[in-house]
């Protein structure tokens, strides 16, 4: 029996193959958008915790966002909790998950509107954490990822 390059490649496609699960589906937009909304909703509360100007302006962009996403049909779902601490860096670490959920939901949200205000969010995210960052005396561009992570 000879065994031919076309028999070697053909095996290794199908085990390849078997080894594919199917795919899993994709949520609805509302189970995609419901972790951001949330988060959106606990920095409000963080920001709040953040004294002056600074505090008052961030939590009204996230109060915003959090009626924007509510309005875009953002379904239900439990919110992290606001590490304890100074307000500002509880404020930076919820705001690098709210960016996570951001990332997490981006790519999959369906509704071109609910694709673009999510992508907002994240955006939004980014400029927040970065100013909370100087605010704290850090460098406020630490990283290529501004969720935080590393390479």
């Amino acid at each position: 029996m000879v065994i031919t390059r076309r028999a070697l490649v053909a095996a290794g496609a199908g085990v390849l193959v078997a080894g594919c699960g199917a795919a899993e589906p994709i949520p609805p937009d509302a189970e995609l958008l419901g972790p951001v909304l949330a988060s959106e909703r606990a920095l409000v509360d963080a920001y709040a915790r953040v004294e002056g100007r600074l505090g008052r302006e961030l939590a009204a962009r996230a109060r915003d966002h959090a009626e924007r996403l509510a309005r875009a049909g953002a379904g239900p779902a439990s919110g992290p909790a606001a590490p304890g601490g100074d307000p500002v860096d509880a404020a930076l670490a919820l705001q690098r998950r709210s960016m996570r959920a951001c990332v997490g939901a981006v790519g999959l949200v369906r509704e071109p509107a609910g694709r673009a205000l999510v992508a907002e969010v994240l955006t939004a995210g980014a400029q927040h954490a970065a100013i909370l960052l100087a605010r704290l005396g850090r460098d406020p561009l630490p990283t290529a990822f501004p969720d935080g992570r590393t390479a």
